[in-house]
């Protein structure tokens, strides 16, 4: 007798085999904590079977684009799966976005349709599936049901991400079903969640936080997901939920670091802080380690090669404290993903030589959305070209010195702007700094530097000015140093420079000098 088994599922290499496994495997579990609301995997499971029909009554199916426009919630997660399940391109937008944004990028896509939440505006002129935070009640057979939704090709699109760059209009930036299986791979061995995980995601659901807690619902953990960011908030969700991983950027944990000793809080349950968006200062580190432990995981990557692309481990942060040069790197190259750094006519340079940093993935994107020219741009042979100028030290860490675009040209000479905000944060009272290129009449840019002081630190721009003396080459000094209450952020996270820049360039229709 021959026996007949079923799809295995994990052979075809698309998403939606893998999460209907998931969401059957871990039926009871808790799978996401919402206000004071708790969610199973048999809730979430249906509540997506909910959605997707939804979505087939609209027609929607492989390749038809739809915007996940949701606010941070169960929301997010549901209509993630109800996408996938109907072999749709999802194009999440994020809620902070103003109008006239979100019809941008609809324009662009030309959606069937948008999952929306409750309280959000649909885009003018797309068809609106409304999806809110109230749990549906599981209906017999909804594991079954679910099995009738195909899903999509491993070689279809599933996502249209667009990139949140402080410069220019954003890029739609195409990854493949197979494209995200691989990511998923990638995210599970770095990120190290696991079943018995709780995840605390207080950072937008449409960004890096979204596939985090997709990472969560593949491993069968439990996400706690909030509407935003207080550190109040924070510490009350992890002593109730015993938090154990969570996502921030480096604004987030200089917050948790400076409540964390005014109330003389240590998490016992934290065992991951994963950040990202930018380095962690020394100052910042040494006090993080002395209330958190040994948590701290940085990330380096793209949109177009989401999250993992370089590590700088738990053990890398600790043994930072000794050597603090290894605080200035990215870290080493994950498992899945090669790092090479490579001059303007794409030969790789050897360690310690500085170059364009190029990355080689199985989840490189698959494309840009209608920008075959852009894409093509983005590569040497098969290296995707990051913007960013770096380079490789004999031990394989990777270190950033400047963004393409963030250069400064002073007098002639460039001056990588990362470099001299090392140098600024490194100063005794220095919370956080940002330096740019302002005009000047004589060297075309000058270094300004624009910093927050930690609290009841007076004289800080006159201490910058004089320690960088002996840190930096004089062409690198910051010429003049600005003190402000807080740095202006994009909304994923980042230092916005052009907001900054444009205080001191004003309407010049150019940006250098």
């Amino acid at each position: 007798m021959t026996a007949v088994l079923p799809d295995a599922g994990l052979a075809v290499g698309a998403l939606w085999p893998l999460y209907r496994r998931s969401l059957r495997a871990h039926g009871a579990d808790r799978a996401i904590r919402w206000e004071d609301t708790e969610w199973s995997y048999d809730d979430v499971a249906a509540a997506v079977l909910g959605t997707a029909r939804a979505l087939r009554d609209l027609g929607v199916g492989p390749r038809d684009r739809v915007i996940l426009l949701a606010s941070n919630g169960p929301g997010c997660l549901i209509g993630d799966l109800a996408i996938m399940a109907v072999g749709a391109v999802k194009v999440p937008v994020s809620p902070m976005l103003s109008a006239a944004e979100v019809a941008v990028i609809a324009e662009r896509v030309r959606p069937a349709c948008a999952v929306v939440s409750a309280e959000l505006p649909t885009p003018d002129g797309v068809v609106r599936l409304e999806i809110g935070h109230g749990r549906v009640a599981p209906e017999a057979g909804v594991h079954d049901l679910l099995d009738g939704f195909a899903g999509a090709e491993p070689r279809d699109p599933a996502a249209i991400y667009f990139s949140g760059g402080t410069t220019g209009e954003p890029k739609g930036v195409v990854h493949s079903q197979q494209g995200l299986v691989a990511n998923l791979w990638s995210h599970v061995v770095e990120a190290g969640i696991g079943a018995a995980d709780v995840l605390l995601l207080t950072t937008p659901m449409a960004h890096a936080a979204g596939l985090f807690g997709m990472v969560g619902l593949l491993r069968g953990a439990c996400v706690r997901i909030e509407r935003r960011f207080d550190p109040a908030e924070f510490r009350a969700r992890v002593e109730s939920d015993g938090v154990t991983w969570t996502f921030a950027v480096p604004t987030m944990i200089n917050r948790l670091v400076a409540y964390a000793e005014r109330e003389d809080w240590r998490p016992t349950s934290l065992r991951t802080v994963q950040y990202g968006a930018a380095p962690i200062s020394a100052a910042v580190l040494r006090r993080a380690l002395v209330r958190f432990g040994p948590v701290f995981q940085q990330l380096y990557a793209q949109t177009e090669c989401p999250n993992y692309a370089t590590v700088l481990s738990k053990a890398d942060h600790v043994a930072a404290l000794d050597r603090g040069s290894l605080l200035g790197s990215a870290g080493r190259a994950v498992l899945m993903c090669e790092v090479a750094v490579v001059a303007d006519d794409g030969t790789v340079l050897g360690s310690d030589t500085v170059g364009e940093v190029c990355l080689r993935a199985p989840y490189v994107m698959a494309g840009y959305w209608d920008d075959v020219a852009g894409y093509a741009a983005r590569f040497h042979g098969d290296w995707l070209r990051t913007g960013d100028v770096g380079y490789l030290d004999a031990a394989g860490y990777l270190y950033l010195v400047d963004r393409r675009n963030d250069m400064i040209v002073s007098g002639g000479m460039n001056v990588h702007s990362i470099e001299v905000e090392q140098a600024v944060q490194a100063v005794e009272g220095v919370a956080a700094a940002a330096v740019i290129g302002i005009p000047h009449p004589d060297w075309g840019e000058a270094v300004h530097a624009v910093v927050v002081a930690r609290p009841g630190v007076t004289g800080l721009a006159e201490r910058v000015l004089a320690e960088t003396r002996s840190t930096l080459a004089t062409y690198k000094r910051p010429k003049t140093v600005e003190v402000v209450a807080e740095l202006p952020l994009t909304r994923y996270g980042k230092v916005d420079k052009k907001a900054l820049r444009a205080a001191h360039w004003g309407d010049r229709r150019r940006g250098i000098n």
